[in-house]
């Protein structure tokens, strides 16, 4: 995965959205003239001249018309400017999304979850809220341009003195705001902290219910540090960033009095001067909403920092799907190693050792729960020095097979299953179909042969056919009942009723959105091993031989050795190298499987 450099926001808003935001420009150009001419009017029709002399309903019917022209140009202008927020805000969420699942599998599994959520969710939501309120930036600064404008027509020289005193306030409010932008950068931080926290709790409430000396540990050393830490810095973002606000309110007051004193001086007519203070207070609640806004743009900057920091893959609009020959004989792994990178993808190799360690322990009908440092450790103890976890892997699966699959805990069992899939791809070797060889550009054609049911599973509820079109209504219904779940999963508009059942019969369940989708390929991570023993027969004797029927290629992993009879072939994964039993060793695995990890 390459990286890519960070684009700021307005710069990405630029080239995207030019002539929208030009647009977006043009209308806050026109409320700046009618606010700058409303602000005229008065100074020719209420200041300039003796009130009550020219006061008239003309007069005031002339000033109600353009303080409506204001009220429509205002709305209008924030109108377009939210409308264009909002539409760039959907396309970077549903582009972010689109790239995740895009991305390739290890490099998720690198980034973890709690990020991935905390993007999706607290970032893109710090986008949005910036894209609320920039309309109040943009008029503020427009508008204070075009008043800016006319107030120098009046007198340049208080112009001048009045723009030093504005720029010293919003010099002294950009200091404080930069404390701001620190102390948000920070923020985000915590956030990931948080949310891992919070996955933490909810993944692993089990094992908190059943030792509460762990779940103080979390709560009070974990949880409450990252909260703590939180709560000092948004206080301190907070404090700086009203600071700003409060310095910027008080400060334009000043400036009235400034703008008379100047007047006074200069002999700068009384008229003139007023002009210049009702344009101030009329111009603060811009300036301040401005200002104001400035912190929610650095938020999603950060925000838009950490989104482009998960090098995900690039945006593609298209989904690549079923495009490999239907018509395959042969898939070959050629000499194939795969080797973890400690720096960049070990949490992904760790989870995939992991789900080794998991799918072995549950086939001894233990439950087993895995994190990084334990996976990690797995890894060390069961690779190499150079950190292969498969070695020079020569494997050639032929349609129809049945193949079974043993071997030891973190043996690379479950990465074998991985790169046959084309969910991993090799660090050496080669995998290739009919002698044509896998590669990024067809890797997510090749991976549509499959249906695969690995050990940590996901079930959707939803039911789709072959090449994404209806499920065989007959097949599935057939597989409710060979499956056992006909009285408990009904399935109306190609969605199952639920999945709060049993894990072997989320594994069931597993199995009958893998016949519904009818590819060529079914690969079973240690299905059978939460299976009751009545349905585990039941499963190799009779389930195997009518999945083989519908003319599937079945890769299984298992180490229920009184079933190898079942196999075709034979395998044993042993210290990241495989190798095919022969007849008489198949006996031996038959007989004591434990024998022949040793």
């Amino acid at each position: 995965m390459s990286s890519r450099a960070s684009v700021s926001l307005h710069h990405m808003i630029w080239a995207q959205y030019r002539l929208p935001f030009l647009k977006v420009i043009l209308l806050n150009l026109i409320n700046a003239a009618v606010s700058v001419g409303i602000i005229a009017y008065i100074n020719q029709t209420f200041i300039s001249q003796p009130v009550f002399n020219t006061l008239s309903w003309s007069s005031l019917g002339q000033f109600a018309l353009l303080v409506l022209l204001l009220l429509v140009t205002t709305f209008v202008s924030q109108y377009a400017l939210t409308r264009l927020g909002h539409k760039f805000v959907y396309e970077l969420r549903t582009k972010l999304v689109k790239q995740i699942i895009d991305t390739t599998v290890p490099q998720i599994d690198h980034l973890g979850s709690a990020r991935l959520l905390a993007s999706l969710s607290s970032d893109i939501q710090s986008i949005t809220v910036a894209f609320v309120r920039m309309p109040e930036l943009v008029q503020g600064v427009i508008l204070s341009v075009g008043v800016g404008l006319y107030l120098g027509w009046l007198s340049l020289p208080l112009l001048l003195i009045v723009m030093f005193w504005i720029a010293m306030t919003i010099w002294i409010s950009t200091l404080l705001v930069k404390h701001v932008y620190t102390h948000l950068t920070k923020l985000r931080e915590i956030n990931d902290a948080l949310y891992q926290d919070y996955q933490s709790i909810i993944e692993g409430r089990k094992e908190l219910a059943l030792n509460q000396h762990r779940a103080q540990k979390l709560y009070t050393d974990d949880f409450l540090a990252h909260a703590k830490s939180y709560e000092k810095t948004v206080t301190k973002s907070d404090t700086f960033h009203l600071s700003a606000v409060n310095w910027s309110n008080i400060m334009m007051f000043a400036s009235i009095g400034v703008i008379f004193a100047i007047s006074n001086y200069l002999g700068i007519s009384m008229g003139i001067a007023t002009t210049f203070s009702l344009t101030i207070l009329f111009m603060q609640s811009p300036l301040l909403h401005a200002v104001g806004a400035y912190p929610t743009l650095q938020t999603a900057q950060v925000a838009l920092d950490k989104i482009q920091s998960l090098e995900l893959a690039e945006y593609q609009p298209l989904f690549r799907t079923d495009n490999t020959s239907q018509h395959w004989q042969t898939i070959s792994l050629t000499d194939v190693n795969y080797r973890y990178n400690v720096s960049n993808n070990s949490v992904s190799n760790a989870s995939d050792n992991a789900s080794d360690n998991a799918s072995d322990n549950a086939s001894n009908s233990s439950v087993s729960n895995s994190n990084d440092t334990g996976a990690q450790a797995l890894i060390a103890k069961d690779s190499d020095h150079s950190g292969n976890i498969l070695k020079d892997v020569n494997l050639t699966l032929r349609r129809g097979d049945v193949v079974f699959l043993i071997g030891a805990n973190g043996s690379g069992k479950s990465t074998l299953a991985k790169i046959i899939t084309g969910i991993f791809t090799p660090t050496t070797g080669a995998v290739t179909i009919d002698k044509q060889p896998v590669n990024s550009q067809n890797n997510a054609d090749y991976r549509q042969l499959y249906s695969a049911i690995f050990s940590d599973q996901h079930i959707f509820k939803q039911l789709i056919g072959r090449q994404g079109r209806q499920p065989d209504k007959a097949l599935v219904n057939a597989w409710l009942h060979k499956l056992d779940l006909q009285d408990k999963i009904s399935v109306a508009d190609n969605q199952l009723s639920t999945d709060k059942l049993s894990q072997g019969q989320r594994k069931r369940l597993a199995m009958l959105i893998a016949v519904a989708e009818q590819k060529d390929i079914l690969l079973l991570d240690e299905w059978a091993a939460d299976q009751d023993p009545a349905f585990r027969r039941v499963f190799y004797q009779t389930l195997i031989p009518e999945l083989k029927a519908l003319g599937k290629t079945l890769f299984i992993i298992s180490h229920d050795d009184g079933y190898f009879e079942h196999a075709d072939r034979l395998l044993l994964m042993k210290e990241g190298r495989l190798i095919e039993l022969n007849a008489e060793e198949r006996q031996r695995a038959s007989k004591d499987a434990i024998a022949m990890l040793a």
